[in-house]
């Protein structure tokens, strides 16, 4: 899914007086601290530069992730979700991404980065036309402060930086608090896909229902379990990312857990379609495992489905 317009704006306005090469230094150096350092619940932003380097570099694909799982979290039937929670928000992704879908009448995000903080409530305050209610920002620590409850918490990127005791703690807390449902996103990595097969055991432990991606509420058969969407990169964002591409692939692992249960049919699509003359391959994960299946032209409404079909999205079986 597009940024919105606004936020591509906003984005944009963010950068005015920015040397582009310090924008692309601090973008860089981002990219390096998350990849190689193990902050352990430490800020990944000194200052302000930084934040607006982080939002201006990470945000289309964090907003492209969270909009990918969010869009599914509204496909549940009877639910309308009133209240929101964003933990750890960032810069404000999950946020702008939920209101493209829901109609909400409260938004809070908590964040503990006082400078990440101001960028977000900076962008949020400056789409007055876009949010039905204007989002609260608040100071908040996982670890520490006591979390209220809302109709949808959704976490993004987060509990990956915490220590293994931590992250029980903080996602038994995140469950608590989802009145209806908690959104949970992750990176794409083995080690990410093993701490959310945890979160998955645990939550199902304490009376979750998983809606997605899993079919079904069996143990997990596959080794690395990640899903992805595709970027579209602004000429500010290429000069952040030290790219010449108008885009980019965002890869990311997640779990949506409901109070609710719901009896569906669909199957997860685990990886791209392979599509070549006259038949479409899809690798799908369904309540009896994980398959692949072959549709050709014969097949002819499920041929046509099975073109159309994208990674990550569901596919309805039929006889």
């Amino acid at each position: 899914m597009e940024m919105p317009a606004a936020l591509k704006q906003f984005l944009e306005d963010l950068t005015i007086g920015l040397k582009r090469n310090n924008l692309k230094k601090d973008a860089v150096r981002l990219s390096s601290r998350y990849r190689t350092e193990e902050r352990r619940g430490q800020s990944l932003t000194d200052d302000k530069a930084d934040s607006v380097a982080y939002a201006v570099s990470r945000m289309p694909a964090t907003f492209g992730s969270l909009s990918l799982v969010l869009e599914q979290a509204s496909a549940l039937p009877n639910f309308f979700p009133e209240t929101m929670i964003d933990v750890g928000s960032g810069t404000g992704s999950a946020v702008w991404a939920a209101s493209c879908f829901f109609n909400l009448r409260q938004i809070i995000c908590l964040e503990r980065n006082p400078d990440m903080r101001a960028v977000g409530k900076e962008l949020t305050e400056k789409a007055s036309d876009f949010f039905a209610v204007s989002p609260v920002w608040r100071d908040f620590d996982l670890i520490q402060d006591s979390l209220p409850r809302a109709d949808l918490v959704t976490t993004g990127y987060v509990l990956n930086e915490l220590n293994e005791k931590d992250r029980l703690n903080a996602l038994l807390k995140l469950w608590t608090a989802a009145q209806n449902v908690l959104v949970l996103v992750e990176p794409a990595t083995p080690e990410s896909f093993r701490q959310v097969m945890t979160y998955r055991k645990t939550l199902i432990e304490n009376g979750a229902f998983i809606a997605a991606p899993c079919p079904h509420q069996n143990e997990c058969l596959n080794d690395w379990c990640h899903f992805g969407c595709r970027v579209a990169r602004s000429k500010t964002h290429r000069i952040a990312k030290g790219g010449n591409a108008p885009f980019e692939d965002e890869k990311f692992c997640y779990l949506i857990a409901t109070r609710q249960k719901y009896n569906g049919t669909a199957e997860r699509i685990l990886r791209r379609p392979l599509i070549e003359t006259g038949k479409v391959t899809l690798s799908l994960c369904t309540p009896n495992g994980i398959t692949e299946k072959t549709f050709s032209k014969k097949d002819g409404i499920v041929y046509k489905a099975a073109r159309k079909a994208k990674w990550a999205g569901t596919f309805i079986p039929r006889a």
